[in-house]
C-alpha cells in the first residue's frame, strides 16, 4: 500500500526495516528530551484563523538563491542513507528533483557529491561541510561543490563528535557498519574541535557560493552570523540528535528570529515538522524555508524515489489546505500575530 500521510509513512517504514535500524533513525541525544521538545513546543502553539479573507489561488513557490522551487520545504542533510536504500543519496535526490525542491547532502553522507551529480544532472543540490579536516581539505570540498554546481554551501557547526543516543546505543547498532560507501571518510574529525569563527572568514574568502550556517540556537551565535555577513542562518538542533540542550526550534526562532529578519538574513529551520500547520507556525515566526529529515527517509524506505517525492507532495498539499482553511491569502499573511502561545 502507498502511504497517504506522513504518519502512515512512518508506520510502514517501521514495519519494513529492522527494528535496530529504525531505532537508529528515530533516536535523539541521550533520553530524547530535546527531540521530544521539538514536537511538544510546536503543538503548544495555536493558529488564529481569519475567514472571508479572499484566499484565492495560492502560489506556494519560493525563490532559493535564484532557483524557483515548488514550496518552502527543503531536504535536510542526513548521513548513512545507504542503510535504507542501496543507492542512498542518489535515489533520494531523484525524488527531490521530481518534487522541484533542494536536496542537501553532506561530507558525512555515504555517496560522494560527484556520484550524486552524475546520476542527478539537473537536481538542485546543496553541499554541507562538517569541518572534519584541515583548511586544505575544506577548500577541496568547496571546489567540489562549485564544480558540481551546488546552489549553496552549508557549514554544519553543531555536530563535533558522535553523540550518546540511548536508544540506538542500547540496541547495539552502529550505522557506520551498514550500507555501501563511495564518499571518502573525512580525514580528521578531531580538527573540528580546534576551529573558531575565523573558519567562516576562510570560507568566505574562498567561495562566491551563498554560505549557510547550520546549527544556530542562540542569539549570541545569531549576532555573530550577522556580523560575518552569512547569507542564511539554519536554525537547528540537528533533529534533537546531537546535544540534549532542551532548546527547540520554536525556542530559538522566538528568541532571535526578529533580529535575523531585521538584518535581512534568510532563515531556514527544522525540527519536528510533520504537518502543513507546523510549516505555518514556523513561517509565522519568521522562517523563509523549513527542512525535513526523518520523514524523507520514511518515504525512501517505503517506496524509493517515489516515496521521497510523495513526502514533499503531502507536505505541500497540507500546507496549501491549512493556509486556505486558516485564511492565509499569501506568505505575507504569515505573521506572528496570527499565533497564540
Amino acid at each position: 500500500m502507498e502511504f497517504v500521510t506522513l504518519r502512515e509513512a512512518e508506520l510502514f517504514a517501521k514495519k519494513k526495516i529492522k527494528d535496530k535500524t529504525f531505532q537508529w533513525l528515530q533516536s535523539g541525544a541521550e533520553d530524547n528530551y530535546t527531540l521530544d521538545k521539538n514536537f511538544l513546543d510546536l503543538r503548544k502553539i495555536k493558529i488564529k484563523p481569519k475567514h472571508l479573507n479572499k484566499v484565492g489561488n495560492l502560489d506556494l513557490s519560493k525563490n532559493f538563491f535564484g532557483k524557483k522551487i515548488s514550496s518552502p520545504v527543503l531536504l535536510a542533510p542526513m548521513g548513512h542513507q545507504t542503510q535504507f536504500h542501496k543507492n542512498g543519496e542518489i535515489e533520494t535526490a531523484l525524488g527531490v528533483e521530481k518534487a522541484k525542491s533542494i536536496a542537501f547532502f553532506s561530507t558525512q553522507g555515504r555517496i560522494s557529491l560527484n556520484d550524486i551529480r552524475k546520476k542527478n544532472k539537473s537536481t538542485n543540490l546543496g553541499w554541507t561541510i562538517f569541518p572534519f579536516g584541515d583548511e586544505d581539505w575544506i577548500l577541496k570540498e568547496i571546489k567540489s561543490a562549485e564544480k558540481n554546481k551546488c546552489i549553496a554551501l552549508i557549514i554544519c557547526i553543531d555536530a563535533n563528535v558522535r553523540s550518546w543516543r540511548y536508544n540506538d546505543r542500547e540496541s547495539r547498532y552502529d550505522a557506520r557498519k551498514f550500507g555501501r560507501r563511495t564518499n571518502p571518510l573525512p580525514p580528521n574529525p578531531k580538527k573540528a574541535l580546534s576551529y573558531d569563527w575565523k573558519l567562516i572568514n576562510f570560507i568566505k574568502k574562498n567561495t562566491k557560493l551563498p554560505i549557510i550556517l547550520k546549527g544556530i540556537l542562540t542569539k549570541e551565535d545569531a549576532i555573530k552570523c550577522i556580523k560575518k555577513k552569512i547569507d542564511a542562518v539554519w536554525i537547528s538542533n540537528h533533529g534533537g540528535r546531537m546535544f540534549n540542550s532542551g532548546i527547540s526550534g520554536i525556542d530559538a526562532i522566538r528568541n532571535f528570529g526578529p533580529l535575523l529578519k531585521k538584518s535581512k538574513l534568510k532563515i531556514i529551520i527544522d525540527g519536528g515538522i510533520r504537518k502543513g500547520s507546523d510549516i505555518i507556525k514556523y513561517m509565522c515566526l519568521g522562517a523563509d524555508f523549513v527542512a525535513v529529515g526523518r520523514p524523507i527517509i520514511h518515504g525512501l524506505v517505503c517506496n524509493n524515489r517515489k516515496g521521497v517525492e510523495k513526502v514533499f507532495e503531502i507536505l505541500s498539499d497540507e500546507l496549501k489546505t491549512s493556509m486556505i482553511n486558516g485564511g492565509f491569502s499569501s506568505y505575507k499573511d504569515l505573521k506572528s500575530n496570527r499565533l497564540s502561545f
